[in-house]
């Protein structure tokens, strides 16, 4: 062990200075303003849910043949809608 006492004037050593604590970070703090809302990418459905949609058109208009390329477009129209799925 080191001796504390230096030999020639008989006066303890200085002690050691305190480990530096680290420096904390303030917390962030949430902006009071409300943030505008993103704009989100225009929902593209698949092809399966398009033919699905379109099955559910024909079937609940009576089956009707000729119209196919109708229901695939209001199927198509009404999936790309917000909130319609």
């Amino acid at each position: 062990m080191a001796n504390n006492k230096s030999s020639k004037s008989g006066k303890a050593a200085p002690a050691p200075a305190p480990a530096a604590k680290p420096i904390a970070k303030p917390p962030v703090k949430a902006s009071a303003a409300p943030q505008p809302a993103k704009a989100r990418a225009p929902y593209e459905p698949t092809q399966e849910e398009i033919q699905t949609r379109a099955f559910e058109l024909y079937v609940s208009e009576g089956c009707k043949e000729g119209n196919d390329l109708e229901y695939w477009l209001r199927a198509e129209q009404e999936l790309r809608v917000p909130g319609s799925r």
